[in-house]
């Protein structure tokens, strides 16, 4: 399970990209397209920032540029986040973006992506569209990944990652299952703690305005 949890956040660090606009209805054509895009541009990034510093902040920007946050984090805290308050939700909001750019730049920010290659893009029930890649990284082995796109506000978002079966968004909410938390202000108490060190809360807080 954690070298399954690695291969998903290397994944996610290594085609984070900025979005494009899009129609409202995305077509596997288009969310296969997104994926091009968003691979070519992840490559040039990385290309162009060979100090570990200027790479992090790359990092944080694209993965805030890609990730649905919204969605993940919904997902993450499951019917608890149905009785939230706006409050809650605000505040929940940029304390878990900060806390998965957190983890993933801690343990993969040196993940490099090499190439890229794209395969199937098969649209799901939800309407979301699963796009096929395959990424050649600083890992040894290449990775298979699964990115489910969607449109958020007239916007691609990439709103799940799987590597091998094993979901992003299934990771983040079986954390807090774990955790027992069984209000939206408990979940907000817990990023507090996992955060305290964050080295991506304020600028996270400062995009998410």
């Amino acid at each position: 399970m954690r070298n399954a949890l690695r291969a998903v956040l290397v994944a996610a660090i290594a085609l984070a990209g900025a979005t494009h606009a899009m129609a409202a209805a995305v077509t596997p054509d288009a969310a296969r397209q997104y994926m091009t895009d968003l691979g070519n541009r992840a490559v040039d990034t990385i290309a162009r920032q060979p100090d570990p510093a200027a790479r992090r902040g790359a990092f944080i920007a694209m993965m805030l540029d890609t990730l649905d946050f919204d969605a993940l984090g919904s997902f993450a805290v499951g019917k608890i986040g149905r009785a939230a308050t706006p409050e809650e939700k605000r505040a929940f909001k940029p304390l878990f973006a900060a806390y998965v750019i957190d983890v993933a730049i801690q343990r993969f920010g040196d993940a490099q992506l090499k190439s890229f290659g794209l395969g199937s893009a098969a649209p799901q029930p939800n309407g979301d569209v699963k796009v096929f890649t395959r990424l050649v990284t600083s890992d040894p082995a290449p990775m298979e990944v699964h990115w489910r796109v969607h449109d958020s506000n007239g916007q691609p978002r990439i709103t799940d990652i799987e590597v091998a079966g094993y979901s992003l968004a299934m990771h983040y909410r079986g954390d807090f299952e774990r955790a027992g938390i069984g209000t939206m202000s408990a979940a907000i108490n817990r990023l507090k703690e996992l955060t305290k060190a964050s080295t991506s809360l304020q600028t996270v807080q400062q995009a998410l305005r």
